[in-house]
C-alpha cells in the first residue's frame, strides 16, 4: 500500500510542478521576453536582475521536477504508466538540453550587451521549451488518466 502513496504522491507532485513551469514558460514566451525589445536604457542590468531572479523561482522547481521524474518511473509498475513516465522523463531531458544548450546562452550574450537579433534568436529558442513542456503537462494529464480512471489505483489496493 505504501507504494501506491508513493506513486500518487510523486505523480501529483509531477503534475503540479510540470504545469506551474508550463505557466511560466507561457508567460515568458508571450509576455516578458517579447517584451525585451521595448527596454532602450539599463538592459544588461535588468537581464542580469532577471537571471538572478528567475533561477531563484525556477532553479528549485526544476530540481523538483527532475527528482520526482526520476522517482516516478520506480514507482510505475504498469505497462502504461512506465511508458508515460519514461515519455516524461524523456521530455524533461531534451528541455533540460535545450535550456543549456540554447537558452543560457542567449541569456549570457544579452548579460553583457543588448542585440535585437539575440533577443529574436531568445524567443525563437524558447519556443522548443514551451511546446516540450506543454507536451509535458499532457503527458502528465494522461499520466493521471490512466492512474486514476483506468482502476490502476484499485488493482493496486484491492488486487483486482
Amino acid at each position: 500500500m505504501q507504494g501506491v502513496l508513493d506513486l500518487i504522491y510523486l505523480t501529483l507532485i509531477q503534475l503540479v510542478v510540470t504545469w506551474v513551469v508550463v505557466g511560466i514558460m507561457w508567460f515568458l514566451q508571450v509576455v516578458h521576453y517579447p517584451l525585451y525589445r521595448k527596454i532602450k536604457e539599463g538592459f544588461v542590468e535588468y537581464e542580469r536582475a532577471h537571471i538572478r531572479r528567475a533561477a531563484l523561482l525556477i532553479g528549485p522547481i526544476m530540481l523538483i521536477e527532475v527528482i520526482t521524474a526520476i522517482l516516478l518511473i520506480g514507482a510505475s509498475t504498469e505497462g502504461t504508466l512506465t511508458k508515460l513516465a519514461g515519455a516524461n522523463l524523456i521530455l524533461l531531458i531534451l528541455i533540460w538540453l535545450s535550456t543549456f544548450l540554447f537558452q543560457l546562452n542567449q541569456h549570457q550574450k544579452l548579460s553583457v550587451r543588448f542585440s535585437l537579433k539575440i533577443v529574436q534568436r531568445l524567443i525563437r529558442c524558447n519556443w522548443i521549451r514551451t511546446l516540450l513542456w506543454t507536451l509535458k503537462g499532457l503527458v502528465m494529464v494522461s499520466f493521471c488518466y490512466h492512474l486514476f480512471h483506468l482502476g490502476t489505483i484499485a488493482r493496486k489496493f484491492f488486487n483486482m
